[in-house]
């Protein structure tokens, strides 16, 4: 017996919103230790620098090279999260129309189930309040690394 085209299939079961629940979960947990794990080590590299008087005297102008690989990593950063951002998306979309679905049939009440449902077109599943406040976080990284980057050059290269 073939499969039951998409727009006449029955109520989603709550094993299916169970799985693509903790689908969503874990592909929001990959975006948030991405941007973690990178802005963490784009910041230790970008205050290496500044770390010990003496150091920094010592080693001069070698020590902008932590600076330049958190500012290459920053960049490479945000290419990583628009990744992971990519790929919950799909997550997004799927949960959202199983989740949609679910309720539509359980819930009777017209205003009730409007306000309940989430209506999460795919077209904007990458444009969602996280993926924008996701990119601009790598963004402001990358910049903010640039900058401390142009300001050690500026500080010891010039002397």
């Amino acid at each position: 017996m073939p499969p039951e085209p998409p727009e006449t299939a029955g109520v989603p079961k709550p094993e299916d919103l169970k799985y693509l629940w903790t689908e969503y979960k874990y592909r929001h947990e990959l975006c948030w230790k991405a941007i973690y794990k990178l802005a963490a080590v784009v910041v230790a590299l970008g205050i290496l620098p500044y770390a010990h008087e003496r150091l920094t005297a010592l080693v001069g102008g070698a020590m902008l090279v932590p600076s330049v690989i958190g500012t290459l990593l920053a960049l490479f950063g945000v290419f990583v999260v628009n990744n992971e951002l990519r790929l919950f998306a799909y997550a997004k979309v799927a949960h959202n129309h199983l989740h949609n679905r679910f309720l539509s049939n359980l819930i009777t009440d017209a205003d009730v189930r409007r306000a309940a449902i989430d209506r999460l077109p795919p077209k904007r599943a990458r444009r969602t309040l996280f993926d924008i406040y996701a990119h601009l976080l790598m963004v402001v990284l990358f910049v903010i690394s640039i900058g401390n980057t142009a300001f050690l050059h500026y500080c010891w290269l010039s002397r």
